[in-house]
């Protein structure tokens, strides 16, 4: 029982992102200058999508084992709005529905994001303005779940489910932009802030001497059930294995918190009805208890990711723009999606993401 026991806490490592992250979406495009206008507002909705045909640079292809597979393909889309309360004070909000495949399974996650900023220098002419930044933003699923079979040290797990993980993340911001050129602006940003992953459950399915059982993963054991009437010559009804004893804590495995900080740059330039504008960020994130188990294990750990954005703007009419935009991930999604890291995935984050959006921007 104690190797059926380990072949399962290893494949826990299936329900993970496999596309395949810690500062909030899109914070590579950070600027202190939002608008001045008290009541305005500006939406952007978008479409967001990668699969063969999009991933033109070949990253996600480039990854070990997934090559010419579906593993990684993305679709899903956002909406962000923000309005000016004073000349000052912006606050926005961003809600992403992103639905990522991993073989015959469509893991469905929502992102969700809110923040107020307030300009505490507004800079004239070449003076830069300066911003800090206050926001909140997590994800969540009602569960991921990994359907087909798989099978180690012969043991056969049919199915394996992590019920509702979350993350929720506090971030403060600090950001200075300057005019640099006429049509050219500078912002440099730099931020900490803290994190929180949690689940309900992991649970799964496995065969083990010819008849299915049913495995729950607690705190302090893990229990398998007979699921259904078994003709094998030995047939075990309950099961129990200490987690002490096996040396693995499934649960306290995949909820921790974490510190991070990230900083970066980007460069906007805009003239007539074009805009243009290109970003980069770092992020760095110390994680409690999970990492160190991972490097007793022998195992890599994951602490950074390096991002890079960029997009087109057009404007159609007097309040209404058209973008293509484009995000490149050294790491996956490291510091953007945390729950989907932990002790038994973090291998999996030592490859290379991008994702293509396209949608339009509506001021009124």
């Amino acid at each position: 029982m104690k190797k059926l026991f380990y072949s399962l806490a290893l494949l826990v490592g299936g329900v993970q992102i496999a596309a395949p992250t810690v500062a909030a979406p899109m914070d590579a495009f950070l600027s202190a200058n939002q608008s001045s206008t008290p009541g305005e507002v500006q939406v952007e909705a978008a479409y967001d999508l990668v699969n063969s045909t999009i991933d033109v640079f070949n990253f996600r292809n480039s990854s070990s084992g997934y090559s010419g597979t579906n593993v990684g393909d993305y679709h899903g889309g956002h909406l962000r709005a923000g309005v000016a309360i004073t000349p000052r004070l912006w606050i926005d909000g961003a809600f992403w529905r992103r639905n990522i495949q991993y073989s015959g399974d469509i893991q469905k996650i929502n992102t969700w994001q809110l923040a107020g900023q307030y300009k505490v220098f507004d800079g004239i002419g070449y003076e830069p303005s300066i911003a800090l930044r206050a926001g909140a933003w997590g994800n969540y699923a009602d569960q991921l779940t990994k359907t087909s079979p798989t099978t180690l040290s012969g043991a056969t797990l049919s199915s394996l489910t992590v019920s509702k993980p979350k993350d929720v993340q506090y971030q403060l911001d600090l950001i200075g932009t300057s005019k640099v050129f006429e049509h050219t602006e500078l912002t440099l940003f730099g931020g900490v802030g803290a994190s929180r992953v949690t689940i309900n459950s992991v649970n799964g399915t496995a065969n083990f001497a010819g008849c299915n059982y049913n495995i729950a993963f607690g705190e302090t054991e893990t229990v398998g059930t007979l699921a259904q009437m078994c003709n094998a010559s030995i047939v075990i009804d309950r099961f129990a294995l200490s987690n002490a004893a096996t040396g693995y804590y499934v649960n306290k495995e995949t909820q921790y918190n974490a510190t991070f900080y990230h900083a970066g740059a980007n460069v906007k330039w805009h003239s007539d009805n074009w805009q243009l504008r290109a970003g980069y960020q770092y992020q760095y994130i110390n994680r409690d208890y999970v990492d160190d188990v991972v490097k007793s294990r022998g195992g890599k750990i994951y602490q950074s990711n390096h991002i890079l954005m960029a997009d087109v703007i057009y404007k159609l009419f007097a309040n209404t723009s058209i973008f293509v935009r484009g995000q490149y991930m050294t790491n996956q999604f490291t510091g953007e999606i945390p729950f989907a890291y932990n002790t038994l995935t973090a291998s999996k984050f030592n490859n290379r993401y991008g994702i293509v959006s396209t949608g339009l921007i509506v001021t009124f």
